[in-house]
């Protein structure tokens, strides 16, 4: 069925729809989460593309304002979050918050961009866009999750955290890999509107949605939650960030401890002070010399953070500018790295605010004997809307990869207790301190995911630009 005629022609109207439709694609999210919206707008985006190369053939460049313009649009609503964490840090500082608000999201849009630049020059007649926009779209992910740091934040399988049986895919594909799919299915089903002979994409994406749901319906009602014997305490602090780290803060949150199990306290809440019980898993900022950590104590283990948050935990190229800015105390205070070869409670796979959204760092930080991952945040900067929900449904991810139970501790946000195929046993965010004693659910002997990480993923990139390569020649030889 073409339909692309009757949209009008200016490419500003695009540009606008885009824009809008991005807006629309943060609604598939946290804390709006609404149900196949991804698969809706996705398919969309793919229709506008293919109403594009039809109008505007010989123009690239539309391709990649309405890159920009759909990456704008879903970044401003999905992290305008962000902008919060600089009023909390100081309030004078209002003036500034343009860069986090409009300029951190219109950067972030610029992998969409370059996304689209590059599926301006296979897009053509053939079907062979339906293999390697799945391809391009899993790649500038990927992209986005290591460059510069990266910031694997809202990937599309986040999309599908309204349903637990759904979600239950990725302890096979892993984020990635049900991105991937997502995208599939998502263009597949929308090609009929292209072209009536596709319909066999559509039955096969409605055979693989499908079998993802069995698949977690299956995974989800054959799940038995056992426990350890041992018992874990979990604390939860609500604590403005001016008054965090006064004495009176850090008495009431350790009059919550106890001599018994392991207690897990939030991120940095024990101001720079170490001094607790060996029981207590505290999050607190480590100095040694002149350099700052930030750190968790426990049972005489130590833990340094490894990623650290561009801008908030240090400045990038921070050695460099304190040659010339010496006396500014962002340059001057920005946290240290912590080493890569770290030894710390077996048993223990220990993540640090931000550090459990990377869905490969975590796998990687894990053991044979990991029993428990276990996150401490302080989600204060954040506000109390999209951004703390957004990162408690990314730890929760990493669960059901690993199918390892995993407890979080945060100040504002959400802390709480998930078990290994993403149940929530326990959560509070509530505006007060108060604990919850728990037991620590039963790991599972093995996930693919675990065992194999991303190599299905690759594996479905390369097969389907090979298929797609292969679509191309053959449309090409059949012009000639």
């Amino acid at each position: 069925m073409i339909f692309y005629k009757t949209i009008p022609s200016k490419s500003t109207y695009f540009i606008l729809i885009n824009f809008c439709l991005g807006i629309i694609f943060a609604l598939s999210f946290e804390p709006f989460k609404v149900p196949f919206l991804s698969l809706f707008v996705i398919g969309i985006f793919f229709l506008i593309n293919e109403i594009v190369s039809k109008k505007f053939f010989h123009i690239k460049s539309i391709f990649l304002y309405n890159g920009i313009s759909f990456g704008f649009g879903f970044f401003l609503l999905s992290m305008y979050w962000i902008s919060n964490s600089l009023v909390e840090f100081d309030s004078n500082l209002i003036y500034l918050l343009p860069l986090p608000l409009i300029f951190l999201p219109l950067l972030l849009s610029m992998f969409f961009g370059l996304m689209q630049i590059i599926n301006s020059y296979y897009w053509n007649d053939s079907n062979s866009k339906l293999f390697f926009f799945p391809v391009c779209w899993t790649i500038f992910e990927f992209l986005r999750s290591f460059l510069f740091t990266g910031l694997p934040w809202n990937l599309i399988s986040y999309s599908w955290s309204w349903s637990l049986k759904y979600s239950q895919i990725v302890s096979v594909l892993g984020v990635y890999g049900l991105g991937f799919l997502t995208v599939f299915c998502s263009v597949s089903i929308f090609s009929i509107f292209i072209n009536y002979k596709n319909r066999v994409y559509f039955f096969i994406s409605i055979f693989i949605l499908i079998s993802f749901y069995i698949y977690g319906h299956i995974r989800v009602i054959n799940y038995n939650l056992e426990y350890l014997e041992n018992k874990i305490r979990i604390v939860h602090t609500y604590v403005s960030q001016d008054q965090k780290w006064s004495n009176e803060s850090i008495n009431h949150i350790a009059s919550l401890g106890s001599n018994e199990g392991m207690n897990i306290f939030p991120e940095s809440s024990f101001g720079m002070s170490s001094n607790w019980p060996a029981n207590w898993l505290i999050g607190y900022i480590k100095k040694e010399n002149k350099r700052y950590f930030n750190s968790i104590s426990y049972n005489g283990s130590n833990y340094d953070k490894k990623i650290l948050v561009p801008f908030g935990e240090y400045i990038p190229f921070s050695k460099i500018l304190s040659a010339f800015f010496s006396e500014n105390t962002f340059v001057k205070n920005s946290l240290t790295k912590g080493s890569n070869n770290q030894i710390f409670e077996e048993n223990i796979t220990p993540l640090i605010c931000y550090e459990v959204i990377f869905p490969s760092f975590v796998r990687n930080s894990i053991s044979e004997h990991t029993d428990l991952l276990v996150n401490i945040s302080n989600d204060a900067w954040f506000g109390e809307f999209s951004g703390p929900k957004q990162h408690f449904v990314h730890a929760l991810f990493r669960s059901i990869e690993l199918g390892i139970p995993m407890a979080r501790s945060s100040n504002k946000g959400f802390s709480g207790l998930i078990s290994p195929i993403g149940e929530i046993i326990h959560v509070t965010n509530e505006k007060k301190l108060t604990f919850a004693d728990l037991k620590i659910p039963k790991k599972l002997e093995s996930t693919p995911y675990r065992s194999y990480g991303n190599l299905f993923t690759y594996f479905l990139i390369v097969l389907f630009f090979i298929i797609g390569y292969a679509v191309t020649i053959n449309n090409n030889h059949n012009l000639k």
